[in-house]
């Protein structure tokens, strides 16, 4: 699905609103309005981050590696709607055909040293 930079936002922006929310509902114990809003978050889900055209990459975080499925609008990537650039503390961000059982195993192997 093709989308631009600003829209993507706005919808990223609308979903972390609809989950800080819920949360909040969920620790006042308001439960109704909690069930309500994570349908509407699962909604936003269906019917526009699940159609957004997804590739895989590596690249790293400080000292270690990761493998992930992110957004591609344009030339950019966004990881949980947040732009994967040097600022943001993403380096050396490569497109890869696919995540292997091997990458997530090295992956799992690595996080035992922090």
């Amino acid at each position: 699905m093709k989308t631009t930079l600003k829209e993507y936002n706005e919808k990223s922006q609308e979903k972390s609103e609809l989950r800080r929310s819920a949360d909040n509902a969920r620790y006042s114990q308001d439960y109704t309005t909690y069930h309500e809003l994570t349908e509407k978050v699962k909604e936003l889900d269906q019917a526009y981050f699940d159609k957004l055209d997804t590739v895989s990459v590596s690249y790293w975080i400080g000292g270690r590696s990761y493998y992930q499925d992110v957004v591609k609008i344009g030339k950019a990537y966004f990881c949980h709607g947040r732009k994967m650039t040097k600022g943001n503390g993403y380096r050396f961000i490569e497109e890869i055909p696919e995540i292997t059982d091997k990458m997530a195993a090295d992956m799992m192997a690595d996080s035992y040293y922090y």
